[in-house]
């Protein structure tokens, strides 16, 4: 990944973000409002574009777990038992991760996790230098999460713009920031599941039964929004951010 097509990266990331905070905005507005139901001549072509938007969402949050993966070092893990939960949900998919980026000794066959996973025949071999511009844009994806995550308590109050935030002035401070792997890891996988259960439409449940959650998610997307908009324009790359309006 040369140096233009990583900011370009930074910038389609900053622009998902902002789409899915609107859309979000949107359906906490309309839908929670009629107790998560939508009226049913615009529910067919509404839907469509916020499936396709949340699956977006999906496949960056994807990019950022695999990122994640690649990053952690044991040598950051000083809990015997986070440890072990690392072991239990990424550390042991490692071969199916690197098989996927293309990272597996292409020299050597029926190792442990070629059998495990499967061996790729010659013909997919990957290009030289494909996987590392693969590591690379999973390692982006990744540090721009840490960052947001680690941003999200600080953002000031004029750019919180959650509708059910009850705080006077509105603000994230109460959500703090990952410490460590096995807290990263948790607020991943929480972001996963939130879109995962948006994409399922009912705002109205996520409301009532998991209202932080949906808030941290929504605050997640907002200020990694903020961040690569205001570096974004540092660069020139784009002006004033459009309003997304699928009603």
């Amino acid at each position: 990944m040369d140096e233009a097509l990583g900011v370009y990266k930074f910038a389609s990331v900053g622009e998902l973000a902002e789409t899915v905070k609107q859309l979000l905005a949107l359906g906490l507005q309309y839908k929670a409002s009629l107790g998560g139901v939508a009226a049913r001549s615009q529910k067919s072509s509404v839907e469509q574009i916020e499936q396709l938007i949340l699956q977006q969402a999906r496949d960056y949050l994807a990019e950022v777990r695999e990122g994640f993966v690649l990053s952690v070092r044991t040598t950051q893990i000083t809990k015997r038992a986070e440890l072990r939960f690392l072991l239990d949900r990424v550390l042991l998919d490692w071969g199916a991760l690197c098989q996927e980026l293309g990272l597996a000794d292409e020299t050597s066959t029926g190792t442990a996790s070629g059998t495990a996973t499967g061996t790729r025949g010659n013909d997919e071999t990957p290009a030289p230098g494909q996987a590392p511009e693969r590591v690379r844009h999973q390692l982006l994806a990744f540090g721009m999460a840490a960052t947001a995550l680690g941003h999200l308590p600080r953002l000031p109050a004029e750019q919180v713009t959650f509708p059910y935030n009850y705080n006077d002035p509105p603000t994230y401070c109460d959500i703090s920031a990952p410490d460590t792997a096995g807290e990263m890891l948790v607020r991943i996988e929480e972001l996963e599941q939130v879109v995962w259960r948006l994409m399922g439409g009912d705002y109205q449940d996520l409301l009532n039964h998991r209202y932080g959650a949906l808030r941290r998610t929504y605050g997640f997307f907002e200020v990694s929004a903020h961040l690569a908009h205001h570096q974004a324009r540092r660069f020139g790359l784009k002006g004033p951010r459009a309003k997304l309006s699928l009603l």
